[in-house]
């Protein structure tokens, strides 16, 4: 079976309306373009029932992240409310992180309802590829990463 990849902006999607049962998104579209921008899109190429799963960064993350460290704390270094665009020092990338009340309007006024946010923690005795041991110690006390399943209705 040939699968056509299809180039194209997240914030942007280059299909028609109501086309897929199932829109996935693992780190990517989610967290590095605008969610402003994207959850309204993935709703609208999604048909009546359709589902939009997706992973990315909780908020927790981002009010403990240390940008001088480079790590996690266990501490609040910024505030929750007015998360949203990430920009770090001496990288190019931007990251998207609203808080959890931001994410659901969006999903509301977009026609998603949330079905589950699933938040685990990291875990015991395994290494993660991505973190450095102190924040995979972290993640076990906090959520790092939220995985949310939404549903059109």
């Amino acid at each position: 079976m040939e699968v056509p990849l299809v180039r194209g902006s997240a914030e942007r999607l280059p299909f028609r309306s109501g086309t897929f049962d199932t829109v996935f998104c693992d780190w990517g579209a989610m967290t590095f373009a605008d969610p402003n921008r994207t959850v309204p899109e993935a709703a609208r190429v999604l048909r009546q029932r359709g589902r939009l799963v997706f992973a990315t960064a909780s908020p927790f993350r981002q009010v403990t992240y240390d940008p001088r460290r480079d790590r996690q704390t266990r501490r609040l270094v910024r505030p929750y409310f007015g998360l949203h665009r990430f920009e770090f020092p001496g990288d190019a990338a931007v990251e998207f992180h609203p808080p959890y009340g931001v994410w659901i309007d969006l999903f509301r006024a977009s026609g998603l309802r949330v079905e589950r946010l699933l938040e685990l923690p990291a875990a015991r005795g395994q290494r993660s590829t991505y973190l450095p041991r102190s924040d995979s110690e972290w993640a076990r006390s906090w959520p790092i990463e939220s995985i949310w399943s939404l549903v059109k209705e």
